[in-house]
């Protein structure tokens, strides 16, 4: 069965936020709020959505819930408490208009590399391959049923409900004394002047300043220079309204230590206003239309109000002194009294509900209310004195910032579960609809009708057409292709499964394998190991004897140890007679030039080139004169100690790999061996693993170091035929795959997932292809892999 799966959205300008990637991890800075965000760049409207990879992930193999971590952030992104995957980055995820996904039910890394040619949609649009770990269930279904952390942007809860999160409470007192809360009041009770911002504090905080720079016009409150922990405390508030000279003071509010108003004024502007602000200072033209109280009057009731040991409170403070032009020497602010794990700070509407549980600045109202928010800036200010910085820190408003809430009572076994969402709720919730187009059979039903809706087709082309026609329209949609899905698991489950496992890797074996001869006669294979090793690590050696003089059956771990062998090697000297190198002329093998092109050529192996015979601590300083190197892998088998001299080496560009392949490196007076990449990243891995499955007999590991290798049996006209229609089933797939692709929008993350398949006598691993369809502008295209090429390291990796 096919499955497809597409998330699509409207683009949005905004500012880009992206980092750079370097070995997974991002450099991270914080905004306002406290959330990790990434380095500013321009404008996000002008960057091209793309995934960059670190090299040393390329040969890694991902699992079901690493694909579900990208999806999810492509689809939801940071706003719905989403974060980036673990082990990619998705540049630019707010410019992506749709997601694709696309699951080949039944196929697996084997059909793909049998049926190599075939694919030419899936090798060519898609820059990105991973192994995928074989999983049972549906992808779709466990996609729409994965949990999210609940959060205010895609919570399904009545607004006010607040969820319970994890608390783990050793964990609480290890992190407790690295709280910058902590870390600045400590954890015992103060008294109010242990709170007071000092003179320094203020002077980087903006605050004004008696006798500094900007402030000679600023009225100075009559104040004394000592206060006491008994001063009277009073909070204070602002609004404003944009004029010609900028933010200008349109009301005050002064309220005393009980919360009494003790002042409620509207204040009309000295300048021309150019916006009332309405929205947020509940201010319009008709009710500052009769005020004639000046900032001078306000100014002039505020120092009067005042005692001289008052202290001011608000929050964020600073902007309302500098709306009045006043200095007041003796401050606290909530801003700073509450303060995130990141260090960031929260909002007063924020706080005042945690903490206070009462609501503020609520919609629906014209505007705020000064004197409301100046009497919750004062009691919350009254609630870190009375109860200390432990009690506040304790109270974990950082994971109630983010849609958690406080746990109230001691939890059974120090935690308590997390409520979550399911990813089809989040869409939901979001208004964004899903839709399937084929049959629903495999399609979880417990979605309701409001989560998804259901396009029945009859047949692929109807499938496709409507695709193509609705695609724009839908956010989230589901297409199988039902006549290819009982026709792709026909052929491959049970029996022929296993037989077609058996071709390829016997096919594998045959194009990694050369035909060496004749040898001199006190030759044995541990010395035709050793003038061939030169060349990549060796699986067998096998000598032939039967024929008038001795030959050899090498057979090289990897594709790039025989394509080295017949170029270096064939007719070199031994004992004053050359030798032939050659590769076996077999049927699987007649169409072997054409199947190494396209290796040759394929995405994954793009600037990349192996190299044999240089150990790894030369290997960088050797080949880093040709250009800046992106990474480099050294394989290594788990048995042995020590890396094996070859290894691959990513380039940044194609110059400098076309000049490091030109090259004549040399090691201890012996020229190291240097070709184009051929083999995938992973499929070494996976011959590895099914060769040791399947070849674990005595007969694959007998004497010293010798193996047999089987030969071909005559194929009879029904596996001829059986042959003939997989590669045109294939061959059809991938067409609907790149008319899939060609509809879909521009900037769309796509992916198809051969899923594999899990069996009681061993898996067989999938394949996730991974890219971003990019528009035809060519600047898109350039800025993007230059994007990729900044993000790019120097990484060594073993596996």
């Amino acid at each position: 069965m096919a499955v497809s799966a597409t998330f699509g959205c409207k683009r949005k300008s905004s500012d880009a936020l992206v980092s750079d990637h370097r070995a997974g991890k991002s450099r991270k800075l914080h905004d306002n709020a406290g959330e990790p965000q990434l380095s500013p760049q321009p404008q996000e409207s002008k960057g091209t959505p793309c995934l960059s990879l670190s090299f040393d992930e390329v040969h890694k193999t991902i699992t079901q819930k690493e694909l579900i971590e990208l999806l999810l952030f492509a689809a939801l992104g940071d706003k719905h408490n989403v974060k980036q995957p673990s082990w990619c980055y998705l540049h630019h995820q707010k410019n992506v208009c749709g997601v694709n996904v696309t699951v080949l039910e039944g196929l697996t890394q084997l059909h793909f590399y049998r049926y190599y040619l075939q694919f030419k949609n899936l090798r060519k649009r898609y820059r990105i391959r991973q192994s995928f770990l074989p999983f049972s269930g549906n992808v779709l279904s466990d996609i729409f049923n994965t949990e999210l952390p609940v959060s205010e942007s895609n919570s399904p809860l009545p607004e006010g409900t607040i969820p319970v999160t994890t608390n783990n409470l050793e964990h609480e007192k290890e992190d407790l004394i690295w709280h910058p809360v902590i870390r600045k009041y400590g954890t015992e009770t103060q008294g109010l002047t242990h709170y007071l911002l000092s003179t320094e504090e203020m002077g980087k905080k903006a605050f004004p300043l008696k006798g500094h720079p900007g402030y000679e016009t600023f009225l100075c409150t009559e104040s004394d220079d000592c206060v006491t922990d008994n001063s009277p405390i009073y909070g204070l508030d602002c609004e404003m309204c944009l004029t010609e000279r900028g933010n200008e003071l349109t009301r005050v509010s002064l309220v005393d230590s009980g919360g009494r108003c003790l002042l409620d004024e509207l204040v009309k502007p000295e300048n021309r206003i150019l916006n009332y602000l309405t929205r947020y200072s509940g201010i319009t033209k008709a009710l500052l239309k009769p005020v004639t109280t000046r900032l001078k009057d306000v100014q002039a009731k505020l120092k009067e109000a005042l005692p001289r040991d008052a202290v001011l409170v608000g929050h964020s403070l600073n902007h309302d002194l500098q709306a009045l032009n006043l200095i007041h020497p003796h401050v606290i602010d909530t801003s700073l009294l509450f303060r995130r794990e990141s260090g960031q700070r929260f909002k007063l509407k924020f706080l005042a509900e945690a903490v206070l549980n009462r609501k503020i600045q609520c919609e629906g109202k014209n505007g705020h209310n000064p004197t409301e928010d100046a009497v919750a800036a004062l009691e919350l200010a009254q609630y870190f004195i009375s109860r200390g910085p432990k009690k506040v820190v304790e109270l974990n408003l950082d994971r109630v910032w983010r849609g958690h809430a406080t746990v109230k009572e001691t939890p059974v076994n120090g935690t308590v579960h997390i409520p979550h969402i399911r990813f089809a709720e989040a869409l939901q919730a979001a208004g964004r609809s899903a839709v399937h187009w084929g049959t629903a059979a495999r399609i979880d039903t417990s979605w309701t009708a409001e989560q998804w809706h259901r396009v029945k087709c009859i047949s692929d082309r109807e499938v496709l057409s409507s695709f193509k026609r609705e695609i724009p329209s839908c956010f989230f949609s589901m297409v199988e292709f039902p006549s290819s899905a009982e026709k792709t698991e026909a052929f491959s489950t049970g029996k022929k499964s296993d037989e077609l496992f058996q071709k390829m890797l016997a096919r594998q074996r045959e194009m990694c394998t050369v035909y060496v001869g004749p040898l001199p006669k006190d030759w044995t294979a541990m010395s035709v190991r050793k003038l061939f090793r030169r060349c990549g690590p060796i699986q067998s050696v096998r000598l032939l004897n039967f024929t008038k003089r001795a030959h050899a059956v090498i057979e090289f771990e990897l594709l790039e140890g025989a394509c080295l062998a017949v170029d270096s090697l064939n007719g070199y000297e031994l004992d004053g007679h050359s030798i032939k190198v050659l590769r076996p002329v077999k049927e699987s093998t007649l169409d072997l030039e054409v199947i190494l092109q396209e290796l040759e050529n394929d995405v994954l192996n793009e600037n990349v080139i192996y190299i044999s015979g240089m150990p790894e601590e030369d290997l960088h300083q050797a080949f880093c004169q040709f250009g800046t190197i992106e990474g480099v892998a050294l394989p290594k088998k788990p048995s042995m100690r020590k890396h094996r001299k070859h290894a691959f080496i990513k380039y940044q560009n194609v110059e400098s790999m076309e000049a490091a392949l030109n090259s004549s490196v040399e090691h201890k007076d012996r020229t190291v061996k240097v070709c184009k990449a051929l083999t995938p990243s992973h499929l070494h891995s996976w011959t590895g693993q099914t060769q040791h499955r399947q070849y674990h007999s005595e007969e694959w590991n007998s004497g010293e170091g010798e193996s047999s290798v089987p030969e071909d049996s005559d194929c009879s006209d029904q596996q001829l035929c059986h042959e003939s229609e997989m590669k045109d089933l294939m061959r059809k797939l991938d067409r609907k795959v790149g008319k899939l692709f060609k509809a879909l929008p521009k900037n769309t993350l796509s992916v198809i997932l051969l899923p594999g398949q899990t069996r009681a006598d061993g898996d067989f691993s999938g394949l996730c292809f991974i890219g971003v369809k990019r528009g035809s502008s060519a600047e898109s295209t350039k800025n993007c892999e230059s994007e990729l090429e900044r993000d790019s390291e120097r990484i060594v990796t073993h596996y």
